[in-house]
């Protein structure tokens, strides 16, 4: 993903938190808050070759075609990277000067380009500048190609979440906080390095969801097409995906909160080796704020446990339709790592 000033075989114009102004027919200033405005302007025809854009604060505004950024918005758009788009007019593009084996440097930034498009879609708030915003209602056909795109990227998270579960099932995290495994030096700190391959998991199912979703909402463009049958599709698509994410982004927050208390677990009775015994396999400490602290850790995973149940429940109200397609084998439980207090 390209950042501010990120390239790829050549300069990359669009950055992250750049915005632009043009003029409409009436010659009205309208701002465009991001580079997906940028673009959904374009493909809806509002912005064409002659229209007037500034980037940024510039006080002189020029043909959009003259804008490297306009440009590189109608090359992503043009070459059907986005899907299919309704034409904006016959444009020349200025594309990046040819050297000596440049074709796949110009692959390069166009993927690039379609890439940190994406990337925005996904991210920025659903709030279109006034001069986009004024859509008809969703048609019948829209809302029922909608549905499947929605459901799918939930099963997929679903599936993601199985995953997720069995690995930490693998890890063993309740057995390694008992027992003689209390006073094993060598298996806690194990135990502390697992917890760091956990955040690691729970990253790798967020981006991996991020690249479903952007695969999605090209599929909703796709199915939108040009006959307007579909119009909408691939903006709603595209805040469904989003929401989502957040929901998705609010479970793995309690996976990393979880593995932060597992972390300080091991931590603690790495400290306290010589502050405890263990007896009928729990451990009993010598202090009382001792026994009270691990007493309070434990009690915290337990409320992260019922706080991911409530997570899931709270989504299947949401999604009725959810995991209802996964066999009951793929689907996550949803019960979280629960581990027995001290008998103190």
């Amino acid at each position: 993903m390209l950042g501010k000033g990120g390239s790829v075989g050549t300069s990359f114009a669009l950055e992250s938190g750049m915005h632009f102004r043009y003029k409409d027919s009436r010659g009205k200033e309208v701002v465009l808050e991001d580079v997906t405005w940028l673009a959904q302007a374009v493909r809806n025809g509002f912005i064409t070759p002659e229209t007037p854009l500034a980037v940024g604060d510039e006080d002189n505004f020029r043909s959009a075609s003259t804008v490297v950024a306009y440009q590189q918005v109608v090359v992503g758009l043009g070459r059907g990277a986005l899907g299919t788009a309704p034409p904006v007019g016959n444009v020349q593009v200025r594309r990046p000067a040819r050297r000596s084996g440049s074709r796949n440097a110009i692959l390069g930034v166009v993927a690039a380009v379609v890439v940190a498009l994406l990337f925005y879609l996904l991210r920025t708030p659903a709030r279109p500048p006034s001069a986009v915003s004024a859509t008809p209602a969703p048609s019948p056909q829209m809302e029922a190609s909608l549905g499947p795109l929605i459901t799918e990227l939930g099963d997929s998270i679903a599936v993601r979440q199985h995953r997720l579960e069995e690995w930490i099932a693998q890890q063993r995290f309740d057995q390694r906080l008992q027992g003689r495994a209390l006073q094993s030096v060598s298996s806690l700190r194990a135990l502390r390095s697992a917890v760091a391959a956990y955040l690691g998991q729970v990253d790798t199912l967020q981006s991996s969801v991020s690249v479903v979703a952007s695969k999605l909402v090209l599929r909703a463009d796709s199915l939108e097409g040009t006959d307007g049958v579909r119009h909408g599709l691939f903006a709603a698509a595209g805040d469904a995906m989003r929401k989502w994410e957040g929901d998705l982004a609010a479970y793995a927050d309690v996976q990393r909160a979880t593995a932060a208390i597992l972390d300080s677990l091991a931590d603690f009775t790495l400290e306290r080796q010589q502050s405890f015994v263990v007896r009928d396999g729990q451990a009993v400490f010598l202090s009382r704020s001792d026994a009270a602290r691990f007493r309070g850790l434990i009690s915290e995973l337990s409320v992260l446990a019922s706080q991911e149940q409530r997570w899931a429940g709270n989504m299947v109200t949401r999604y009725p339709g959810w995991m209802t397609a996964l066999a009951p084998a793929d689907r996550p439980a949803f019960r979280g790592i629960k581990i027995q207090r001290s008998n103190q």
